[in-house]
């Protein structure tokens, strides 16, 4: 971002570079729809080369980048009036072999593919089951591996609070999924 603010140009695809795949992917948990997020990522894009000059270095850029992302989603949501997010199993596409089945482990035999599968549908159920937000705070922690202060940041709360929520939401999980657990 310092070299794009001092007017290289060629910066910009470097960004776009690095961070296309998480922006898109970070889309499509909010539109479902592959076209309607690859517009947004590209529009979100757009804001940060527009929005270079106001970028603050002290600040972190993918949580800064994630948040213009989201506001354009959530923006897009308003005006589409339909609030859903991509079920696990869709996010996971990622992890597909060419075939479209998840890739396993040579040694995996039908059993523990069996089991993978059966707690895989749980998890994704389990998630499926949560509000928007809850669901937005599992995906931003678990999947795209951020910190409480990066959430922060996204969101627009504390890291506190983001600590608070993440916690109750996983003693809440675990309490309510907990005597499923013997079956998994």
């Amino acid at each position: 971002m310092t070299e794009l603010r001092s007017g290289r140009e060629s910066a910009l695809a470097e960004l776009v570079r690095r961070y296309q795949q998480d922006v898109f992917r970070f889309c499509r948990h909010y539109l479902k729809e592959v076209e309607a997020a690859k517009d947004l990522a590209q529009e979100t894009f757009l804001r940060v080369y527009t929005s270079r000059e106001r970028f603050d270095a002290a600040r972190r850029f993918k949580p800064w980048i994630l948040c213009i992302a989201r506001n354009l989603c959530l923006n897009e949501l308003k005006r589409k009036k339909t609030v859903s997010m991509e079920t696990l199993e869709q996010y996971a596409s990622s992890a597909r072999d060419g075939s479209g089945g998840l890739a396993h482990y040579s040694a995996d035999g039908p059993d523990e593919v069996l089991m993978v599968r059966e707690r895989r549908e749980a998890l994704r159920q389990a998630i499926e089951e949560l509000n928007v937000e809850s669901r937005e705070l599992v995906v931003l922690r678990f999947f795209e591996r951020m910190s409480a202060k990066e959430i922060a940041d996204v969101v627009g709360s504390t890291e506190g609070a983001i600590r608070t929520r993440l916690h109750r939401l996983l003693g809440s999980m675990r309490g309510r999924y907990a005597p499923r657990r013997g079956e998994l």
